[in-house]
């Protein structure tokens, strides 16, 4: 995975979501843990009490039946019974014991460490020899006070291992949640970023494009059910689309014929009688009779096959163009520069023609005279061809960049120049027809660019 991909996966909101989700359940195993923990310690200090209640009472007992025993006697006498150490001291003896720094050398070792309602002043902890031990002082019915202690050393062990276990317990835990949350994320995008790569596909002009489904259908997961619905609205959208092309075309062809037939009515008028009035007419006609002829041209493009592809030499075209176009352009006073890379375009020789004519014709528009027209291409084997139209005229708002490609759409200042707002269309659409796609941008001046995908170029 490069760089740029997990800093994009570190940042998404899927990430996100799926990194909460495993710190929640890790969080929720560690409260578990230390509550297992907690419970095994007062679990083990409860036995440890009930034990030496149980000797405590044995003691007792015994000393009841002689109650003019010696303390080491009756001591003597209980160690060989009982697992557990019994030693006969004074009061002052003991006291020493329950000293706050012996209880503070212990008060961080965990379940080696009673309870603090264990310790009181018959009970006390102490470290005797390297020794961990657990007292309890019992007065005799005499007077004699004797100690029971209980080795707990090994609660030092059992705590450093439980601590260790519950330090990897969490550490494996968390691992295992950050693991999930990239490899459910990355999952995650990688749906995502199916549909974006579709939806981009479709604004770029392939509307007949669908996004894909992961699962068959009645198996819809929910981005399978997010495409569908998607898919379902790009076919509403493609249908609409549809049916304002038709009607346009549909005027477009209904309105040729008669207005064919008001032209030639309005010859015969001129042929009679001539007049400055009938000639305006008939020359009104035909710019009704061109536009129609545009608008049922983009029609046909849009709907045409790639049976007239062919083979076309880059150089060999824009060398045309240029000797078409020079003696136009010197005619205004405007230097026209062409320069083409060697390439060959899987394409409709007349159509590219008529797509660089109709851009070379806006240029010519609106370059003041003494300005300058570019028409270069280059070749890149992982970009694909690239034309390039540079001119030095004043260009398009910014907000009107795209809105340009709109059939009949036109900016205030070419109002009043010849047109009828179709020329751009009709070089998107034969554009779109050979797979590419066309962009403007200001540069001092408007540029326009066309890309022709890798697939459909063959350098030479």
């Amino acid at each position: 995975m490069s760089l740029k991909l997990r800093f994009q996966l570190l940042k998404s909101s899927s990430f996100r979501f799926a990194l909460l989700t495993g710190f929640t359940i890790w969080l929720a195993t560690a409260v578990v843990l230390l509550a297992v923990y907690f419970k095994l310690e007062n679990t083990i200090w409860h036995n440890i009490d009930r034990e030496l209640d149980h000797q405590t009472n044995s003691l007792l007992a015994r000393a009841a039946e002689n109650p003019n025993i010696d303390a080491d006697e009756l001591v003597a006498a209980f160690n060989l019974m009982a697992n557990t150490n019994a030693t006969a001291h004074s009061s002052t003896m003991m006291a020493m014991h329950n000293t706050p720094e012996m209880l503070a050398m212990h008060s961080t070792m965990g379940i080696a460490t009673p309870p603090s309602h264990f310790m009181n002043e018959g009970q006390t902890l102490t470290g005797d020899s390297g020794n961990l031990q657990f007292s309890r002082q019992v007065t005799l019915p005499n007077g004699q006070i004797i100690t029971l202690s209980q080795n707990i050393e090994y609660l030092a062990d059992l705590q450093t291992s439980l601590w260790q276990s519950l330090a990897f317990g969490l550490s494996i835990t968390l691992l295992i949640a950050l693991i999930a949350a990239i490899v459910l994320t990355q999952h995650s995008l990688r749906r995502i970023h199916q549909i974006n790569h579709s939806c981009q596909t479709i604004i770029a002009g392939s509307f007949s494009h669908r996004i894909p489904y992961a699962n068959s259908e009645g198996r819809y997961d929910d981005y399978d059910q997010m495409a569908f619905n998607i898919n379902r609205m790009l076919d509403e959208i493609n249908q609409l689309l549809t049916k304002v092309r038709q009607v346009s075309d549909n005027i477009a062809h209904d309105l040729k014929s008669p207005l064919a037939r008001l032209r030639a009515q309005l010859e015969s008028a001129y042929a009679e009688t001539p007049s400055q009035a009938i000639d305006s007419g008939i020359q009104e006609v035909d710019r009704l009779l061109d536009m129609i002829k545009s608008l049922l041209g983009i029609g046909h493009i849009e709907n045409r096959n790639k049976k007239t592809f062919e083979q076309v030499d880059m150089r060999a075209l824009l060398q045309d163009i240029k000797e078409m176009y020079l003696p136009v352009f010197e005619d205004k006073h405007i230097r026209f520069q062409c320069h083409s890379t060697n390439a060959t375009l899987f394409a409709d020789r007349h159509l590219i023609i008529q797509a660089l004519a109709n851009l070379l014709d806006n240029a010519l528009k609106f370059t003041p005279s003494g300005g300058t027209v570019r028409l270069h291409s280059t070749f890149d084997k992982e970009v694909g061809l690239t034309l390039v139209i540079h001119d030095s005229g004043n260009g398009i708002p910014e907000k009107s960049l795209k809105k340009v490609f709109e059939r009949f759409h036109r900016e205030d200042n070419a109002r009043d120049a010849s047109g009828f707002g179709l020329g751009l269309s009709l070089v998107e659409a034969i554009v779109k027809l050979h797979g590419g796609k066309i962009t403007l941008h200001n540069d001092q001046g408007l540029v326009a660019t066309i890309l022709f995908p890798v697939e459909r170029i063959t350098a030479t």
